[in-house]
C-alpha cells in the first residue's frame, strides 16, 4: 500500500489537533481522523438551547503563554486563539468567601502555621532546577509534611493540586507540582478562551486545513496498520485502508496498544505497562442556564467542611459513592468571561466536581443541585435548566473511562517513568496527555505535541 499522506494523525484531542498542525506547517501533507462529530476530545463544547456549553469545567492556568499559546506561535498565527484573562478568583471555605491567593491561605490556617505556610510558598519559587529534579519521584503530601503537618495547610495544597493534575497528593509528584504552580503564578495569566472549550482545537485544525491537509470527523478508525514492524497507515471502520509514512495516535495508549494495533505487535513488557497504567480520577460537572445574571463570581473554589472532615467524606464518596451532604470543587461561570456563549441576558454556571464512576447520577446530580443553590440561592426562581455531564459522556467522547486527563501524573508515571511519544513499533507515535510533555491538562497534551514536532523534525 503506497503512502497517501505523510502524516495521519489518530484522534482529534488537544495533542493530536497541535501535532496536526504543527507538522502541516512544516509542509507535511496531514490527514487527521477522529471518531466524533466535532472535535476537542475532553476539551470540547456543544451547544443547548442557544447556548455553548463546554464539556467539564475548564480554565486554562497559564492561557496563551503556555504549551497551548506557543503551538500557535510555532504555526505563525499567535492570535488564533482569542484568551479572556480570569480576574477575580474566589476562595469559599465553608461559609467564608475571600479572594484566591497565596495571602488568604495564609490568613485562614492558625495563626502558629502561617510562617510554615509561608516558607512554603517561598520554598516553592526559590528552590533551583537542581533540586526540583531530586522531586520528580517524592509523593507532594510527603514534601509538605516537612513544612507542616497541619490539616488546613494540606487542604489548600489538595485543593491545588486536584485543580492541576486530578490526583490525591498522597500520589502527585512534587517536582511537577512545583513547576506548575511556578509557571501558573509568574505568568499571572490564567485565561479562558473566547468561543469556549472548542475554540482550541478548532485554531489548530484551521492551520491544518490552511496548509492543504485535511481534517475528518465522525470517521473511526478500526485499526493502525503494521506491516514488517512499522506502522504503515489506518483501517477505517468502513474498511477502507488509507497509507501513511508516519501514524500518531492522539487516542489513550491502553486502546492503541491493544486495541487499534493490537498486543501481539508489541514487546509484551511495554504492553504490560501500558496496561498497568492508572488514570486521573473522574468528576461531574452540573451546568445550569439561568434567565438572567445572579453573580458576577468567574471561578470559586469551594470547601464546604473543615478540612479533616471533608477528606474523610471526600474519601467516602471516591471509594464507596458515599454523597456527603454538600460537596466541594471548582465553579466557573463561562458568560461572565464572554458573554457570547449564551443569549443576551443570560448567565451559565458550571460547576465540577471529583467521582468515582458508575454511579447513581440521579442523586449526585441532586446533591450538587442542592450545593448550587446554597452557594447561589438568589438562583431559585431564575434556573432555565441543568443537566449534569457524567463520566458516561466524557467517556463517549474521549474514551479512558470518562476519567478527566488520561494517565496520571503521579510518582510512578512522570518524567523518566512516563511514557514516551516513540513507541517501539516504527513510524508509530504517541500523543497528548499520556505520553512526555509537562504541565496541567490541556497544557500537557499541547506540550507533548510540541516535543513530537521536535522529535520528528530532528
Amino acid at each position: 500500500m503506497r503512502p497517501s499522506f505523510d502524516l495521519i494523525v489518530v484522534g482529534g484531542g488537544i495533542g493530536g489537533t497541535a501535532v496536526g498542525a504543527l507538522q502541516a506547517h512544516r509542509g507535511k501533507n496531514v490527514l487527521l481522523v477522529d471518531k466524533n462529530r466535532t472535535l476537542g476530545g475532553r476539551c470540547t463544547s456543544y451547544e443547548k438551547d442557544g447556548c455553548v456549553i463546554d464539556l467539564g469545567v475548564h480554565l486554562f492556568g497559564v492561557g496563551d503563554r503556555g504549551s497551548l499559546g506557543e503551538v500557535c506561535r510555532r504555526v505563525g498565527r499567535p492570535d488564533a486563539i482569542a484568551w479572556l484573562p480570569v480576574t477575580n478568583p474566589i476562595l469559599r471555605y465553608k461559609d467564608e468567601i475571600k479572594r484566591y491567593s497565596r495571602r488568604t491561605m495564609q490568613e485562614m490556617v492558625p495563626a502558629s502555621e502561617m510562617e510554615n505556610l509561608g516558607a512554603l510558598f517561598m520554598t516553592l519559587f526559590s528552590l533551583e532546577s537542581e533540586a526540583v529534579e531530586q522531586l520528580w519521584y517524592v509523593p507532594l503530601s510527603e514534601w509538605v509534611n516537612r513544612f507542616s503537618t497541619n490539616t488546613l495547610v494540606h487542604a489548600f495544597v489538595e485543593m491545588i493540586c486536584g485543580q492541576y493534575f486530578c490526583v490525591r497528593s498522597c500520589r502527585a509528584s512534587t517536582a511537577e507540582f512545583i513547576r506548575c504552580f511556578k509557571e501558573v503564578v509568574m505568568a499571572r495569566s490564567s485565561a479562558y478562551p473566547r468561543g469556549g472549550c472548542i475554540s482550541i482545537p478548532r485554531a489548530y485544525a484551521h492551520v491544518i486545513a490552511a496548509h492543504g491537509g485535511q481534517v475528518v470527523l465522525n470517521t473511526p478508525v478500526r485499526r493502525i496498520l503494521v506491516d514488517g514492524g512499522a506502522a504503515s497507515g489506518v483501517e477505517l471502520a468502513d474498511g477502507s485502508r488509507i497509507g501513511a509514512r508516519l501514524v500518531v495516535s492522539n487516542v489513550d495508549a491502553k486502546e492503541t496498544v491493544h486495541g487499534l494495533v493490537g498486543t501481539q505487535h508489541w514487546p509484551s513488557a511495554y504492553a504490560e505497562r501500558v496496561s498497568r497504567l492508572e488514570y486521573a480520577y473522574h468528576a461531574l460537572a452540573l451546568k445550569v442556564a439561568l434567565s438572567e445574571k445572579i453573580t458576577d463570581d468567574q471561578l470559586m473554589l469551594y470547601l464546604p467542611y473543615e478540612y479533616e472532615e471533608a477528606f474523610h467524606l471526600a474519601q467516602a464518596a471516591l471509594d464507596t459513592g458515599d454523597v456527603p451532604e454538600r460537596l466541594g470543587g471548582m465553579i466557573t461561570s463561562p458568560t461572565n468571561y464572554d458573554a457570547s456563549l449564551a443569549p443576551a441576558g443570560r448567565q451559565l454556571i458550571f460547576f465540577g466536581t471529583a467521582c468515582p464512576p458508575r454511579q447513581d447520577w440521579a442523586r449526585w446530580e441532586e446533591v450538587l443541585l442542592g450545593t448550587f443553590y446554597h452557594l447561589y440561592p438568589q438562583a431559585r426562581d431564575k434556573v432555565l435548566w441543568h443537566r449534569l455531564d457524567t463520566p458516561d459522556l466524557v467517556e463517549a467522547y474521549a474514551g479512558e473511562g470518562g476519567n478527566i486527563i488520561g494517565a496520571a501524573q503521579t510518582v510512578d508515571q512522570i518524567h523518566a517513568r512516563r511514557l514516551s511519544q516513540v513507541t517501539p513499533i516504527r513510524n508509530l507515535y504517541l500523543c497528548g496527555a499520556e505520553a512526555g510533555g509537562h504541565g496541567i491538562g490541556t497544557e500537557l497534551a499541547a506540550a507533548s505535541a510540541l516535543e513530537l514536532d521536535d522529535i520528528l523534525a530532528a
